[in-house]
């Protein structure tokens, strides 16, 4: 070995190709045992519309009737393969061909973002992406089962990726660069209309590279050339990106871009726990995108971000190393934080970390890995380069570990510099999207249905069940009720996620719920609760109070508390049942009770207001009714109950 260096240079080169299949083949493996999605359902429920809508010539108006799920702005033009796919192999199974279509475009997703690093810092920067890519839990368990988020990412790093090799080969034109833009352009518009960014992306980037890149000669056939390219990109990008999409077909242009503007200001919000308060989605704080970003990726990207940060600068000797222009690098900064500004900008509905900005994260890691890619480049002390060996052996283990235990639920992760799971824990958002469900399923299929397959079984969930039984053999009867209603129907067993509930809830001591079997749990917490229903006073309390018979309802209701402490909606009819007696002031010690167990409660807030206007104490009531504005300022009677008690909705006071 006369030159170890050129002989390391050389080895990296002949890995690189080889490390960028291993997501091929690694993603589809995992995608087998991953649950449905969230939005997995309603979306898969479109594709069929939009199916039907161009078999019949447009007959068929499903796909643009949408009043609930506003799905017709939305391209869905990967939902729409899966679902054609399907069709065309007879699949009695759609939903493992959506996760193993969706691992193949996170696959490319990496593929495209090693690609990037290639170009930018050389084939360990690309090995090193690949790496720290698959070590990302929240990318790497959306990439198993997210139809809309990862599809989009991979169109938008393609295009990236060939805008940037079309500006290095200028003032030659290169084909492939060409036609990567024209595809990735496409895909991106085909899901999302967020993929309309691209076009002044590719503009204004591409018009800045021909400048600095232009010949000697021809200069103006070059630039009635580059001109031609670019605007051909846009046009026939859009019209490629709107193909399936029946909404945009109808008006190419403005359907498009009115698409965009509704997505951008999302009409559904949902209410969510974000630093240990219940927020909507449509009122989060600014720092919102910028602090999950910062607790749930890797300690081992956020060091590389550091590292790039404090190496790579435009006169330094490692941006010189990296053989890139000034331009191209701020390109690449451009796209990977420029969308995180605009949402900030823009207050746009946000929910779910920072799935909506999945696609900026592949970006990320390319810039990290660029960073620690710089740092082995330099030639510092052996001692130096060990121990940043060390460091990132280090901070690749946790990533791994996590994936390890807790797959298919990996994408629950919060990182060691946070405080992980524990500290989030009550705080944040964990199984947003329902994986945990998935696991969740299989162990009632094998536990419980297989056990007795004669015995009648009544399943209750607060997410639909239905799609996870489209080919068991056992079916039970499922029922649909949300986790804080879950004592108002009759079920047998339920399965409920730790999503989208209160702090009070999540920290106390009612969470998993009393009857709980079996748990789903992630880094030890309880994500997941599998509960076997042992009593139903509570049920039959409040049919009680709903047909008038209130003496019946206290008596069952009081034995539903007395049995399980945590018995919100037992509390709650309790305290009404009080109401409808006359006896106000037992209603408000029920009440109280309610808001010792849950302190979040509206409806135990409601509850009390009603009651002291009835008692006259109007002090009373107003400092509730504020507290209730405060905590939700959308729960449907606030306007009345203010109204009422004489508190301004503009000011409520603290």
């Amino acid at each position: 070995m006369s030159n170890p260096v050129k002989y390391q240079r050389n080895l990296v080169k002949r890995l690189f190709l080889p490390v960028c299949f291993i997501p091929f083949i690694l993603l589809p493996l995992l995608s087998l045992s991953a649950g449905i999605s969230g939005d997995e359902p309603v979306h898969h429920e479109h594709a069929e519309m939009v199916y039907n809508y161009f078999a019949s010539e447009g007959g068929d108006q499903s796909a643009l009737q949408t009043p609930e799920t506003f799905l017709r702005y939305y391209g869905q033009s990967a939902d729409d393969l899966a679902y054609r796919i399907t069709r065309w192999i007879r699949s009695d199974n759609p939903y493992l061909v959506r996760h193993l279509l969706i691992a193949l475009f996170g696959a490319m997703a990496i593929f495209f973002a090693a690609q990037i690093a290639l170009l930018l810092a050389g084939h360990s920067a690309g090995i090193l992406t690949v790496i720290l890519l698959l070590l990302s839990p929240s990318f790497l368990g959306h990439s198993l089962n997210n139809m809309k988020d990862i599809p989009f990412a991979m169109g938008y790093l393609m295009t990236i990726f060939s805008l940037l090799a079309f500006i290095r080969a200028l003032p030659k034109i290169k084909l492939l660069a060409v036609g990567g833009m024209l595809i990735g352009t496409a895909i991106s518009l085909s899901v999302r209309a967020g993929g309309l960014l691209l076009f002044p992306i590719i503009l204004f980037f591409g018009s800045i590279g021909a400048w600095m890149s232009q010949p000697e000669q021809n200069r103006k056939f070059y630039y009635l050339k580059i001109s031609i390219i670019l605007i051909g990109i846009v046009v026939l990008g859009w019209g490629l990106g709107i193909l399936d999409w029946p909404y945009a077909r109808l008006k190419p242009v403005s359907n498009t871009i009115h698409a965009l503007a509704r997505m951008t200001h999302y009409n559904v919000s949902l209410r969510q726990l974000f630093d240990g308060e219940m927020l909507w989605s449509d009122s989060i704080p600014w720092f919102y995108v910028p602090k999950y970003f910062l607790i749930t990726t890797p300690a081992l990207i956020l060091l590389g971000l550091l590292l790039a940060t404090i190496q790579i600068r435009p006169k330094s000797l490692v941006f010189k190393q990296l053989n890139i222009g000034i331009w191209q690098w701020v390109m690449i900064l451009f796209c990977a934080l420029f969308p995180v500004f605009w949402v900030i900008v823009q207050r746009s509905n946000l929910y779910g970390g920072i799935r909506h900005l999945l696609f900026v994260y592949p970006l990320l890691a390319v810039i990290a890995a660029t960073g620690w890619s710089a740092l082995w480049r330099k030639n510092y002390p052996k001692w130096i380069v060990y121990l940043s060996w060390f460091i990132f052996g280090t901070a690749c283990a946790g990533p791994l570990v996590h994936i390890f235990r807790n797959h298919p639920v990996e994408y629950v992760y919060f990182n060691k510099l946070s405080g992980g799971i524990k500290k989030a824990w009550g705080h944040y958002e964990t199984d947003y999207y329902y994986h945990s469900l998935g696991p969740a399923v299989k162990w009632i299929e094998r536990e419980i249905l297989r056990t007795d397959p004669d015995e009648e079984i009544t399943l209750a969930s607060s997410f639909p069940l239905e799609p996870f039984f489209l080919r068991s053999e056992n079916q039970p009867k499922l029922v649909y009720v949300p986790f804080n209603q879950r004592n108002m129907k009759d079920w047998d067993y339920g399965i409920f996620a730790a999503a989208y509930l209160s702090p009070s809830q999540l920290q106390g001591d009612c969470w998993p719920p009393a009857g709980t079997i079996h748990t789903i749990r992630v880094d030890g917490f309880p994500v997941c609760a599998i509960v076997k229903r042992v009593y139903n006073f509570d049920t039959k309390g409040i049919t009680a109070y709903s047909t008038g018979n209130h003496d019946e309802a206290i008596r069952l209701l009081r034995r539903a508390i007395e049995v399980e402490r945590c018995n919100l909606a037992a509390y709650l009819y309790l305290g009404w049942s009080y109401r409808k007696t006359g006896q106000l002031e037992a209603s408000n010690s029920v009440a109280y009770q309610l808001l010792q167990v849950h302190s979040e409660s509206e409806p135990a807030r409601e509850l009390l207001i009603w009651n002291y206007l009835d008692l006259k104490d109007l002090s009373k009531a107003r400092i509730l009714a504020e507290e209730l504005f405060r905590i939700n300022p959308k729960y449907p009677p606030v306007d009345q109950l203010l109204q009422l008690t004489g508190v301004r909705k503009s000011s409520p006071t603290s």
